[in-house]
């Protein structure tokens, strides 16, 4: 039973974790109750450390509501900032907190903190948030230009809207955390992983286009948890309906042809361990197309053409861990896994994940996951194809 103080986990990649979150004197201090909770969904441990004028904006009640402790707001002679944590997020980080740093003072618990754990080499994130004007300033730029050539010292990008810079989404940073503890220690870290996603789409005339039926879902929420691991995950993305993130590779293709040329560009001339194809890409496309608008009075005959299988391209360029997807219309669960195995070969894949769309929703995916040691593993939704498709490559690289 969930307590008022408990968050319920969404992913595992900060379990164990220990993040101490310094908060500093701006508006935007307001974000990060839900900040640290967020953190806490993601198996983190969080610590909260808050400057005087931040206690302006937020209260210390509601930051020891979010993390399940009192923050600590003073210097009292314990030793509040030697503490063991494994990354320090500055959020939000003012003007003002940023050019102590750089200068090396510590007037506060938090630029204290700061100046503790960056002499014990742990990496400290900052998200900065004002106004432009203050952005601008050169003596920020000045320290700015300074810390981020230092070791183990990294910057958020914020949103910049209404003449400021704002605080970026939650999932942007907790992510972004995620990613910097996982890139050295995890199976995947640093692994170049490409994915293909979404749909593709071919011209019939200049308004109208022949598609196929896919949302994209599953691909952006694989990058998103490999991103999360510590890989580094290039999304070849077709016009799919789910926004991929911003803080990995996205690679915007609309054709079959636009998706062939950029997947094998990528894989001739960039190192990548593993591709996973989970577009769905036209298996024809019209032999023709029109350079003016088709009267809709008319009668209209398209001719099709089939188009060349990406995946069975890629051995000609490069040599590397793959993963298919094969997908079915209303077939038996015996028919499937016949399918499916004869696509391992046909593809020359490592695994292939066979599904029929009849059979999928919002609420479900099943499918069958086969690899190249005869194992068969069936699952039932998305989350599980994700958690298979991980403990794969975990496994293979």
């Amino acid at each position: 039973m969930y307590s008022d103080h408990s968050v319920e986990i969404k992913f595992n990649t900060l379990l164990g974790k220990r993040i101490a979150l310094c908060v500093t004197g701006g508006i935007a201090a307001v974000e990060t109750v839900k900040l640290a909770r967020e953190l806490r969904r993601y198996g983190a441990e969080v610590k909260a450390y808050m400057t005087a004028s931040s206690q302006k904006f937020i209260t210390p009640l509601a930051l020891e509501w979010a993390v399940e402790a009192p923050p600590i707001a003073d210097l009292t002679g314990r030793v509040e900032h030697i503490v063991e944590c494994d990354l320090v997020l500055v959020a939000p980080a003012t003007l003002n907190t940023i050019n102590k740093v750089a200068l090396g003072l510590a007037d506060n618990v938090v630029t204290t903190l700061i100046a503790s754990q960056w002499g014990k080499k742990m990496p400290i994130v900052f998200v900065p948030t004002m106004h432009e004007s203050l952005a601008q300033n050169p003596v920020l730029k000045k320290n700015l230009a300074f810390l981020t050539e230092q070791k183990n010292i990294y910057f958020i990008e914020t949103k910049h809207e209404e003449g400021k810079e704002k605080f970026p989404k939650i999932e942007t940073i907790v992510s972004q955390v995620s990613h910097l503890l996982n890139k050295t220690h995890h199976p995947l870290s640093g692994k170049k992983i490409l994915i293909t996603g979404g749909p593709t789409q071919a011209p019939i005339d200049p308004v109208r286009h022949i598609g196929n039926f896919s949302t994209g879902e599953l691909s952006v929420r694989l990058a998103h948890e490999l991103y999360l691991r510590g890989a580094l995950p290039t999304l070849v993305y077709g016009p799919g309906c789910f926004k991929p993130h911003s803080f990995y590779t996205v690679l915007s293709v609309q054709t079959p042809a636009e998706m062939m040329e950029t997947v094998l560009s990528e894989l001739q001339y960039q190192q990548y361990q593993a591709a996973i194809f989970a577009a769905a890409v036209l298996d024809h496309v019209p032999t023709h197309v029109e350079d003016k608008k088709l009267s809709s009075a008319e009668k209209l005959e398209v001719e099709f053409i089939q188009t060349p299988k990406i995946i069975r391209e890629i051995d000609k360029v490069t040599q590397v861990f793959k993963i298919g997807f094969k997908l079915e219309w209303k077939k038996t669960k015996e028919e499937l896994l016949k399918l499916g195995n004869e696509a391992l070969e046909s593809m020359n894949v490592h695994v292939v994940i066979a599904n029929d769309l009849f059979q999928i929703s919002n609420q479900q995916h099943p499918a069958l996951i086969l690899d190249r040691n005869n194992s068969m593993l069936q699952v039932n939704s998305k989350e599980e194809i994700i958690k298979t498709i991980i403990q794969k490559l975990e496994h293979a690289l």
